[in-house]
């Protein structure tokens, strides 16, 4: 086990993550001029507004790109992201259309959805834009499909750019050990699960709030950054002591550090074994090696930290929150960190197995709240090769 986990740290460690793929056997299921409306209804945004008639379109040769390679998948009324990577600052996106569509192009729902984005505007990265998406699968028979145009847009309504994905409704299902010969929390050689998103609903939801904590590779936690304070004695930069006859240091100084989880990306074995890869940045500020005299940006230590875990997992019954019993979940993913390559990096502690189908690459995770307050924290993971893009153009 230790020579093929060496391995896959070499292939994997700097890899990216893909949003989706589709196996294209659907159960035939398409909207009609009938329906269509009735699928749009079960779409689940924060603060969307409905519009009557035809989403605009959107403008081709856009330098936006988005996070959905093949089909979205969704389940279980569990939110996922739509990620916008927009690479022309110029053209700040705001929101997007969302518009029920028929298989095979057609037809469409007689309303659209206009769905600002997340406004956790000040932790996620300027390029990176997200929609978050859910669906109420109450009475369909699953897997159900249906296509939806995507159209980004700025604060004045603008189309920025369009597509059509595909969207798979996926029945719930969190077997572990499936059938012999199919894969399951175990996934087939190459794969990894690639952390998506985690996020705390609001307690008490709000527009402009619907999370209490939201977290993402490119999200970015006190992007700010920090103020220091040291001293210019005479020319002389000081730190972090007062100039002589002073009583508190006489400049201030700016240091460009922040935190962000960029990966983290698990492998499950057959043994009981497990390998969890994580990489973070935490520039840290060298005041001591910085000219207060000069000003300007303090000196920071870059600091990019990849991690390795080690361990085994096991898969337990669960206790579930009266609040949780809703979906029948009953089973829990437990891990035991046995080594790690250095560094205490960031916790990950299981939680119950919402959502495992690896045909379809999902996983998704429900950390409970331990205080009893309902603030459960969502984990989504999809399942991927190494080499798959991060991004695909719209």
């Amino acid at each position: 086990m230790k020579f093929f986990l060496t391995a896959m740290v070499a292939v994997i460690l700097f890899s990216c993550k893909k949003n989706g793929s589709s196996d294209n056997n659907g159960n035939g299921n398409n909207t009609t001029p009938t329906n269509a409306d009735s699928v749009s209804v079960r779409l689940q945004f924060f603060s969307p507004t409905k519009v009557q008639g035809t989403a605009p379109k959107g403008p081709t040769g856009s330098r936006i790109k988005i996070s959905i390679k093949d089909t979205l998948f969704l389940t279980d009324q569990i939110k996922f992201p739509i990620k916008f990577l927009n690479t022309d600052t110029t053209k700040d996106i705001k929101g997007a259309f969302i518009q029920v569509m028929g298989l095979s192009g057609g037809p469409l729902s007689t309303n659209y959805l206009d769905v600002p984005v997340t406004p956790e505007v000040d932790t996620t990265s300027d390029s990176v834009d997200i929609v978050m998406i859910g669906i109420d699968p109450t009475g369909l028979k699953l897997p159900f499909d249906f296509n939806i145009t995507i159209t980004p847009h700025n604060s004045s309504g603008q189309p920025l750019a369009q597509t059509i994905k595909p969207v798979r409704v996926l029945e719930h299902h969190n077997d572990p050990k499936p059938a012999s010969g199919s894969c399951g929390i175990v996934l087939p050689p190459s794969k990894i699960w690639q952390w998506q998103c985690s996020y705390i609903n609001a307690h008490t939801p709000a527009i402009g709030h619907p999370y209490d904590f939201f977290d993402d590779p490119n999200t970015v936690f006190n992007r700010n950054g920090q103020m220091i304070q040291g001293s210019c004695c005479a020319g002389i930069s000081i730190y972090p002591d007062a100039c002589p006859g002073e009583r508190l240091p006489n400049r201030t100084m700016h240091f460009a550090t922040y935190y962000q989880i960029t990966h983290e990306r698990f492998i499950f074995d057959e043994l009981g074994g497990y390998l969890r890869l994580t990489s973070e940045e935490k520039p840290a500020p060298l005041p001591d090696k910085s000219d207060f005299c000069v000003g300007g940006e303090g000196v920071i230590d870059p600091h990019l930290s990849n991690t390795t875990y080690n361990g085994t997992y096991s898969i337990t019954p669960a206790t579930i929150p009266s609040d949780l019993k809703i979906w029948k979940d009953s089973l829990q993913l437990n891990f035991t960190q046995t080594s790690s390559s250095g560094g205490a990096g960031f916790g990950n502690g299981g939680g119950i197995i919402h959502q495992l189908d690896c045909v379809h690459g999902e996983l998704v995770l429900i950390q409970p709240d331990l205080e009893g307050f309902g603030q459960h924290l969502f984990r989504i993971y999809t399942a991927q090769f190494p080499e798959d893009p991060v991004w695909v153009d719209m």
